[in-house]
This record gives structure tokens, C-alpha cells and sequence, in this order.
């Protein structure tokens, strides 16, 4: 006779319904393989299971699908619409539509947040393996991939990537202390994938779709860095001789240094909002790309020499003396003769 509480009865009951739900799931998707046309939305419902359960399995295996079906199908071509473009394009469209509301929904509204405080630590790692591997697919399979999505879409899922960044920046600064250290490595990753969108190599395979979505990628990030730069200077004026949090230093310490290595394309730089006359010219910046990013930043970088923070200040010399090459004032050597 069972003597457990009705707690234990209904824990039990609740994870045998949600065997059940993933098993379907499962189920579905193998009868179905990846061609359902409404995957994103039946995937949606799956994984925001998370916030009610997030011990489940449903939300993980939802994840795993909706990763693979990116991967596999949303990147091939569909050869029997390409009969009509005109249906083919608006297909793609819809269908790229309710991607970029997965993932707003989910990245934003799940991803890089407290997890629970009673789980081990080995599943707590794994979720934010599960976290990184999302971001991954959208950066390095989506975004930078010859992606056929509408420019509106690509700028909807660099806007989420950025508020997913922005948390960090967002918390008032006597709640940073209290911010898990997964969620502002979270935060951090986001980060690093914008730069990483608007970076260029003159070794990269540099195709049209990637110059897309760094164009539309750059303006967003230098928004963010130009909060993340008056965040830091304003905590830091607010708090007087008291030391900064790390979260907050340690932000603002990977933006600087993320700005000094970006390189970016010609065509990036031709949309920033600078002057005609700093405008990239000359065959030099096109073949190797430039530093006219630095040049937005200029004025928060004056702003900074000022701080109490010797590590900001060396880096805010490190770049000023980048604005400087990229203005041509930079001092020439014995080497250089």
C-alpha cells in the first residue's frame, strides 16, 4: 500500500505525464521527419516548458529537435517550391518569421536566467550547455551562414542576440552581486557573438549574406557598447571610492578588449555614422579592413582615461593610439623608416 504524501504521489504523476509528452514528441517527429511547415510554433510550445519545468525533459528534447532541424533543413533549399519563386520566397519568409519568434521567445524569456538553486551541479552545466549550444546555431549557422532570410528577420535576431547582452547592463548595480555567475556568462557570450558578427579576416569568405548581417549587426553593437561604456562610468562616479563590482568591470573590461581586436569590412564601416571626410577610402582599408568603429567611440573613450580602474585605462590607451593609426596621426619609428 503506498503511504508516500500527496507531494510524492503528484511529483510522480507529473513526471510520468511529462515521459509521456517527450515520448509523443519524439514520436512525432520521427513520423514526421523535419517537414512539418508548422515545426516552429508546435517547437515553441515544447520548449517553454522550461519556466514551469525545468527539471523536465520535454524543453531539452525540444531543443535538440528545433537545433536539428535548423541545421538540416531551414539551410537546404526546398527544390519543389523553387517551381514558383514567387511561393518559394513566401514560405521562407513565414517560415523565417516564426524562427526569429522562437528564438525572442526562448533566448529571452529562458535563456541565461537563475536556475534552480536546488539542482546538482552536473545538470546545472549541462543546461548551460544547452544555453551556449542555442547561441551557437544562431551565430555560426544562421547569422553567418548564406542564409536566405528578409533583412527585417536578421535584424530581429541581432536585436534578440542584444538583449540577451544587455542584461548584465540592465541590473542596478546593487543587484549585481546577487546575479549568478552563469547569467552574466551568458550575458558575456551574447556579447562576444555580436563582435563576432561584425569582425572581419581578410582570410574570411566574405559573401553578400555575411556582409548583410554585419551591416546590420554594427550599429546595434555600437549602441551597446556606448551603454555598457556610460553604465560603467556612471557606477563608478556613483560609488565613489567603493570598489566596482566584478560583474560590472568585468563587462565593461571585455568590451574594450573586444573593440581593439575587431576588424571590420569596408562595407561595415560605410554604414557607421561618421563624418564624410573619416569615411574609409584607399585600397589599403578595403583588402584589410579598419578600425572605424573606434571612431564612433571616440568621446566614451576620453570619458574613460579618467578612471580609477588602472586596467580600463590601459586599455582605453591601447585604443586611442588605435584611433590614432586609424586617423594617420600614429608617430613613425626607426623600424617604420
Amino acid at each position: 500500500m503506498w503511504s508516500g504524501t500527496c507531494e510524492e504521489m503528484k511529483e510522480i504523476r507529473s513526471q510520468d505525464e511529462e515521459r509521456r509528452s517527450s515520448q509523443a514528441f519524439l514520436e512525432e517527429e520521427k513520423e514526421n521527419g523535419t517537414s512539418s511547415q508548422a515545426f516552429p510554433r508546435k517547437t515553441l510550445r515544447c520548449m517553454n516548458t522550461r519556466r514551469d519545468s525545468p527539471k523536465g525533459s520535454l524543453w531539452r528534447l525540444a531543443v535538440e529537435g528545433f537545433n536539428r532541424i535548423l541545421t538540416v533543413e531551414l539551410m537546404e533549399a526546398d527544390n519543389n517550391t523553387k517551381l514558383d519563386p514567387h511561393i518559394y520566397r513566401h514560405a521562407r519568409a513565414r517560415l523565417w518569421k516564426e524562427v526569429a519568434d522562437v528564438y525572442d521567445i526562448f533566448l529571452v524569456g529562458s535563456c541565461g536566467r537563475a536556475l534552480s538553486s536546488d539542482g546538482n551541479a552536473e545538470s546545472l552545466k549541462a543546461d548551460e550547455m544547452i544555453e551556449m549550444t542555442v547561441l551557437n546555431v544562431l551565430t555560426d549557422m544562421l547569422l553567418k551562414g548564406k542564409i536566405d532570410a528578409p533583412v527585417e528577420i536578421s535584424h530581429r535576431l541581432v536585436s534578440t542576440l542584444d538583449r540577451c547582452a544587455s542584461r548584465t547592463g540592465s541590473l542596478p548595480i546593487e543587484s549585481l552581486e546577487l546575479m549568478p555567475s552563469h547569467c552574466s556568462r551568458f550575458s558575456l557570450s551574447c556579447l562576444q557573438m555580436m563582435f563576432s558578427l561584425c569582425s572581419f579576416s581578410f582570410e574570411d569568405d566574405w559573401p553578400s549574406a555575411r556582409s548583410t548581417i554585419s551591416s546590420v549587426s554594427i550599429d546595434i553593437l555600437i549602441r551597446r557598447c556606448e551603454v555598457i561604456l556610460k553604465q560603467f562610468l556612471s557606477d563608478e562616479n556613483d560609488l565613489g571610492e567603493h570598489a566596482l563590482p566584478a560583474v560590472r568591470t568585468n563587462e565593461t573590461i571585455c568590451v574594450l578588449q573586444e573593440l581593439a581586436r575587431m576588424i571590420i569590412h569596408s562595407d561595415t564601416a560605410s554604414v557607421l555614422n561618421l563624418p564624410a571626410h573619416l569615411k574609409v577610402t584607399g585600397e589599403k582599408s578595403v583588402k584589410h579592413g579598419c578600425h572605424s568603429h573606434l571612431l564612433v567611440l571616440f568621446p566614451s573613450f576620453c570619458e574613460l582615461v579618467v578612471s580609477r580602474e588602472s586596467r580600463i585605462r590601459e586599455l582605453v590607451q591601447v585604443l586611442l593610439r588605435l584611433v590614432a593609426e586609424e586617423l594617420g596621426l600614429h608617430k613613425s619609428t626607426d623600424a617604420d623608416s
